[in-house]
């Protein structure tokens, strides 16, 4: 509660007020319940239902509690025999206006009118009882919830939560007195309107006019599980609702600082794949990755791998086998997928699927700043004057921080997008940077040279105390005038001058980036031109500043963070260091090897010359992911061995000798570490799948059967204490102190260490702030005559990255293949209708696509997703990548594109 300013009396009881609350707010945070049905926690105050109506002494009336500003002094009653037969009345009209079939409805036991009535006494119904809206359907259009307007009571929660929370605007209410009904968009199905199937409207809804469709046919759950979301780096907390060994429903946890109660559709309605027939369930092995899997126990499949891995290493080194652990599981998994390369196998070639997306933001960062995680919070951009959006769209691809957002733009915060493509973000912004694709470093370069030219940057003694490498920064920028600025990105001046004048002048500017930063040759260059355009204002280590990545995947932030990476241990802790090397051998009881290993990009590449003889891959489908995949199927297909532990069959697995079946996030304990560093905790709410096994235990039986012992207790908590205890900046954190609401942001350096919101605020991880000045280079992908168009790919809301786990959910039916998408003047000038099938080609492949025509291109810009593996769209891709990372080239490829016909 807010610091107490006043006191009132409700009921008798002397209760505390904090400033800006309404009666109804106090009661309830001294458990005093106040009947209501329009009222929610998790909504501002509204005032339709009257139920909440109290008495206060010296006024006449009374005045619903929602609504009502609790004052120093006020004397309140909420059960006086007047209220009662008042909130009587209105609850029997209510009634009058719903069916009664309370014994067959699937809401019985969990209906807040139901509860009302029963509170309020109502016995009996004068009025005739057939609904305004009993003749209406019931709308079972979306794959996920029901909408029966004949039990609607008009209270207007889900349009509020539709509006405040979401803030789509899908909903709204049609019709006057008895006809009024709420409608989504202009009285259409769910499934054909602007309603995104967040759930926030079904988690509103006090009665079961909006169900959810697996929960209402299961039934109440039995137990609930604390969990983490298993999508997006986000890291939304959900209560998972078991019945028996089914998953029944998903519910956003209202007391967490990262969802605050909100969810994407893919958290609240896409964990249903944990049950899906497709799912691996006991070990297989081959002999060669032509031939025909058989099941074998663990047992045998472990002995498999030894004996073939013995012999390699016998034959070509430790140095021939590497490992990709997994950015969608554990960081206890990434943290021994790490120690049996190096202490087991004798390598450092373990890497993990961060590579192919944000490791060029841990290059930049560090470069900048020493340390290559998100500065501030999501909570930030609630405080923030100004947001800075670059190269992302999270309203598909990060939605619940996409909806914070939205929610911090409609309270006043400016908002800057920088994008080739014009995003939902980019429509609402002050100024939208529709930048040609690949020119990041020109564009940040171009802002900061404005800004010194206009003396807008931060004082001298942020500058002179804080920051060092100034004037080589000063001399590369100055270069970068507006008008070669304008040349380089096509941005107009004018919008050049406008965005950096506005971003300097704010009081707080934070910004937000993605994979538009990173996935480009220059990728790590770009992410240190906008570190320092934050460094050069003063717009880092303060709350609402700050840079600040959305990372892709639930634990991409982790598994860097656990030292899956070829060149770092834990926090990034160097390899190359001997203090580091000690402390890890000794810890871990062997010599650990001293030369950083390869990218996972680097060993496929050594597949073809025989220097890399097995890979490891866990949780990695690259088969499908990776750009040029027909090269790197080509890679896998010609390993000696090559292991796939997943929850499916997945493209990368059609390759493997070994197949491991590996436990869900519903099916597993551990941690992940969201995009703002917090660490939190995933349960196990449902035993594995068949003989299935979590990811970390299938690590730690397989370096026994190498016959070494890496772990020290099999009980989950004990792999965190062992990393904690090798990593400074996570020594002061525990599973005990995990188990609040908010868990805790590293670095948490002791136990008594409250966690870090906000990094860098009194100095940086590598002591000054580093200005970096990269020299401006084209992308290495340039379009030509043969191939006119730049192709630009991305996510949609609707899929998850590879899309392993969403196509096998009700999300097929928003979207059940890739589309791409081109401008209508492009479109017309090769004679493309909307729908058409073209072919998409380049020097690596052509494949088949339908066209969806969208003028938020850029003419000459294509754009597509890369969620469904039949379409092959990454064969199309070549593999040029950044130059510090190996980050690929995503955004910026060069295709042709012709009509089928």
């Amino acid at each position: 509660m807010n610091e107490a300013v006043s006191i009132i009396t409700i009921d008798g009881q002397q209760l505390p007020v904090a400033a800006g609350q309404s009666i109804m707010q106090v009661a309830r945070e001294n458990g005093i319940n106040i009947p209501s049905l329009c009222d929610s926690p998790h909504l501002d105050s509204f005032g339709s239902c009257r139920m909440c109506v109290v008495q206060i002494e010296g006024r006449q009336g009374t005045p619903s509690s929602c609504t009502t500003p609790a004052e120093a002094g006020m004397v309140v009653s909420t059960t006086t025999e007047r209220l009662w037969n008042l909130r009587r009345g209105i609850t029997e009209l209510y009634v009058s206006e719903h069916p009664l079939d309370c014994l067959t409805c699937t809401a019985n036991g969990d209906c807040e009118l139901q509860d009302v009535a029963a509170e309020v006494g109502l016995r009996s119904v004068r009025y005739d009882n057939i609904p305004a809206c009993s003749d209406m359907p019931i709308d079972d259009s979306n794959p996920f919830f029901t909408f029966d307007p004949s039990k609607c009571i008009v209270c207007s929660r889900c349009i509020r939560a539709c509006d405040d929370i979401q803030a789509t605007h899908a909903l709204s209410i049609f019709g006057r007195g008895f006809d009024s009904q709420i409608i989504a968009g202009a009285n259409q199905s769910f499934m054909t309107s602007d309603c995104v199937s967040c759930g926030a409207c079904v988690n509103e809804c006090p009665v079961g006019a909006l169900e959810d469709r697996v929960e209402r046919a299961a039934g109440t759950p039995d137990k609930w599980v604390r969990t983490t979301c298993a999508f997006c780096g986000v890291g939304c907390q959900f209560d998972a609702g078991i019945k028996g060994d089914k998953l029944v429903t998903m519910v956003p946890a209202a007391d967490s600082p990262v969802n605050q109660g909100h969810a994407c559709v893919k958290g609240r309605f896409a964990s249903a794949y944990v049950h899906h027939a497709d799912r691996l369930k006991s070990p297989m092995i081959r002999e060669s990755n032509t031939g025909d899997f058989k099941e074998v126990t663990w047992n045998e499949a472990y002995a498999f791998i030894t004996n073939r891995w013995k012999e390699i290493i016998a034959e070509s080194g430790p140095d021939s086998i590497g490992a990709i652990t997994s950015s969608r599981s554990t960081n206890e998994l990434n943290y021994l997928g790490s120690k049996l390369m190096r202490a087991v196998i004798g390598t450092n070639n373990v890497d993990n699927c961060a590579r192919v997306c944000h490791s060029a933001t841990v290059k930049g960062m560090m470069t900048v700043f020493g340390a290559g995680a998100g500065t501030n919070s999501l909570q930030d951009i609630d405080n923030t004057d100004l947001l800075l959006v670059s190269g992302c769209n999270p309203v598909h691809g990060h939605p619940v921080t996409g909806s914070r957002i939205l929610r911090a733009r409609k309270r006043g915060m400016q908002m800057i997008v920088a994008d080739p493509k014009r995003t939902e973000l980019a429509e609402i912004a002050d100024i939208h940077l529709q930048l040609r694709p690949g020119t990041n470093v020109a564009l940040y370069q171009g802002l900061a040279h404005i800004i010194l030219r206009d003396g807008l940057e931060a004082d001298a003694e942020w500058l002179s105390k804080r920051t060092e490498n100034l004037d080589p920064f000063k001399a590369m920028v100055k270069l970068m005038s507006p008008e070669i600025c304008s040349d380089i990105t096509t941005v107009p001046i004018g919008t050049l001058e406008a965005a950096a004048h506005l971003y300097a002048s704010a009081s707080a500017a934070m910004s937000v980036h993605g994979l538009g930063m990173t996935e480009h040759s220059h990728g790590s260059e770009g992410v240190m031109a906008l570190s320092s355009l934050a460094l050069l204002t003063g717009n880092v280590g303060r709350l609402g500043t700050g840079i600040n990545p959305l990372r892709g995947q639930n634990n991409v932030q982790g598994s860097c963070d656990m030292g899956a990476l070829p060149n770092v241990y834990t926090n990034y802790q160097s390899v190359s260091d001997p203090n580091n090397r000690a402390a890890f051998s000794e810890a871990w009881g062997v010599e650990v090897p001293d030369t950083p290993g390869m990218t996972y990009p680097q060993m496929l590449r050594k597949v073809s010359t025989g220097e890399v003889r097995s890979l490891y891959m866990i949780g990695s489908d690259i088969a499908h992911t990776d750009p040029d995949n027909h090269s790197v199927k080509k890679a896998l297909s010609e390993l000696d061995l090559l292991i796939v532990q997943d929850i499916f069959m997945c493209e990368s697995a059609k390759f493997a000798h070994v197949l491991l079946p590996a436990a869900s996030f519903l099916e597993s304990d551990g941690t992940y570490t969201n995009g703002e560093r917090r660490v939190q905790r995933i349960r196990k709410a449902l035993d594995p799948v068949g003989e299935s096994k979590e990811d970390w235990v299938i690590v730690a039986e397989l370096a026994e059967a190498m016959g070494h012992s890496i772990v020290s207790s099999w009980d989950v908590s004990a792999v965190w204490d062992e990393l904690a205890s090798l990593t400074p900046n996570f020594r002061g954190i525990s599973y005990s102190r995990l188990e609040r609401p908010e868990a805790l942001q590293w670095p948490a350096p002791s136990a008594e260490h409250p966690g870090t919101s906000v990094m860098h605020e009194e100095k940086f991880s590598r002591g000054l702030g580093n200005f970096a000045a990269p020299e401006y280079a084209e992308p290495n992908e340039q379009v030509s005559e043969e191939y006119p168009f730049i192709l630009v790919t991305g996510r949609h809301l609707f899929h998850y990255n590879s899309g392993t786990q969403t196509r096998r959910t009700g999300l097929t039916e928003f979207r059940a293949t890739d589309l791409l998408e081109m401008h209508p003047d492009d479109a017309s000038s090769l004679g493309i209708s909307d729908g058409d099938e073209v072919i998409l080609s380049s020097p690596r492949n052509d494949v088949k696509m339908n066209v969806h025509i969208s003028d938020s291109l850029r003419k000459g810009n294509l754009f597509t997703t890369f969620h469904f593996p039949d379409l092959e769209v990454n064969s199309v891709l070549s593999a040029s990548a950044d130059g510090y990372t190996d980050c690929p080239e995503y955004k910026v490829q060069a295709v042709a594109v012709k009509p089928l016909a």
